[in-house]
């Protein structure tokens, strides 16, 4: 009854906060609203700006818990990372084509919206990027894991813990509040609304398809326990949902691997090291909005050889995203118009009702964080023949 009172305590929170502003929304003042918002960015400013921090303390972690085994994860990593991309691109397209040649989903003209502004802005700047953290991280890691070098040992425990503790106590516990601000604003500028009146049919065929897809993956990766693997990430999920952020929400989409893989020491290394080249949820959302799109504006499907062009564009497009409210689009927008044609209007439309699918985009891509490193695991595992729990070491058993 405790373990299922725990795994309740967020995700009911944080889906009661959704349904209580979808209801209710409405009777808060706009001098609410905006003061809720700018708590929101707030905390958003100070997830973000403490994220190098994180990333580079638990990537540095893993890589020396590996004892000798990372220059196998990296060798494997990035093909793999390419490989997951492809095949979403691929799921997406071989799957919803048949289905828009029917003509069951068509874009209209998108609807004026309000913009909620925030009342205050404090922003906190990053300081460090993302990248530059797990660089450092894994050259530290590296020289401390294969040089042994004691200076670099006792730094990564103080880290590390103190990394948790912020996770844990400060980041866990902040998030309902982080996430009130953003729903608000999404009702506010009727988003939500919107999805259901005009997009509800493309918004549920990019939803079904993309975790659909992570499920089948998972499931075929692990079975066991499946469910129980859903509910570790399920806490990121939700942050992804109302927060339209896969790096606000990595905190926990780390956590919840974790506890997912027989060593939690590979999702320390592999969720943080791809959080920003693996948006698989963006392999759903793009494509079949700009299907819609192509079908809507009367223009061709695109041909088997066209899209063959456009997933390689489209993996290393990948590289360049960041996980950030609407970065995808703004990457894939030049793809569109040099492969496809799309005129300034279909661009324009494109980035705006991505922008509204973010939620489901950003959601389901955190999902595929969490499926990735189940698949890494095993493969990792296969391929090396090697048991990965005998690299975990009761120091990280403790901290995770």
């Amino acid at each position: 009854m405790s373990s299922l009172k725990k795994f309740l305590n967020l995700p009911c929170l944080v889906l009661s906060l959704f349904v209580l502003v979808f209801f209710f929304g409405d009777y808060l003042s706009l001098e609410i609203k905006a003061n809720l918002y700018s708590i929101s960015l707030l905390l958003k400013s100070l997830i973000v700006f403490i994220l190098p921090f994180i990333i580079f303390s638990f990537v540095m972690s893993g890589i020396m818990n590996l004892e000798g085994e990372s220059f196998k994860i990296i060798l494997i990593l990035v093909p793999m990372v390419c490989l997951s991309n492809f095949c979403g691109f691929w799921t997406s397209y071989l799957l919803t084509t048949p289905l828009l040649k029917t003509g069951i989903v068509t874009i209209s003209q998108l609807s004026s919206q309000l913009t909620l502004k925030e009342a205050w802005n404090l922003n906190i700047p990053q300081l460090i990027r993302n990248d530059f953290a797990m660089i450092a991280a894994v050259i530290v890691g590296i020289i401390g894991s294969y040089c042994h070098v004691q200076f670099i040992k006792n730094m990564e425990g103080r880290l590390s813990k103190i990394a948790n503790i912020i996770l844990k106590k400060g980041i866990c516990n902040a998030l309902p509040l982080f996430v009130l601000g953003f729903i608000i604003k999404m009702k506010h500028e009727g988003a939500l609304a919107l999805i259901v009146q005009e997009y509800s049919v493309l918004l549920a065929v990019v939803a079904f398809l993309a975790y659909g897809y992570m499920f089948l993956i998972m499931f075929i990766s692990s079975p066991e326990n499946i469910f129980g693997k859903i509910k570790n990430l399920l806490p990121g999920i939700l942050v992804g949902l109302c927060s339209m952020s896969s790096a606000a929400a990595m905190p926990l989409t780390l956590q919840g691997s974790a506890k997912n893989l027989k060593n939690p020491n590979i999702a320390k290394f592999v969720v943080p090291a791809t959080a920003n080249m693996h948006l698989l949820g963006d392999c759903f959302a793009i494509p079949i909005i700009g299907f819609a799109l192509m079908v809507s504006f009367g223009y061709p499907l695109p041909s088997f050889h066209e899209y063959l062009i456009f997933s390689f564009y489209g993996v290393i497009a990948k590289f360049a995203a960041a996980g950030i409210p609407g970065g995808s689009a703004i990457i894939f927008v030049p793809i569109f118009e040099q492969i496809f044609g799309f005129n300034p209007d279909m661009l324009t439309a494109m980035t705006a009702i991505y922008v509204i699918f973010d939620p489901i985009a950003t959601s389901s891509t955190v999902f595929g964080h969490g499926m990735f490193a189940i698949l890494f695991e095993k493969v990792y595992t296969k391929m090396f023949k090697n048991d990965s729990t005998k690299i975990l070491t009761s120091h990280d058993s403790k901290n995770l």
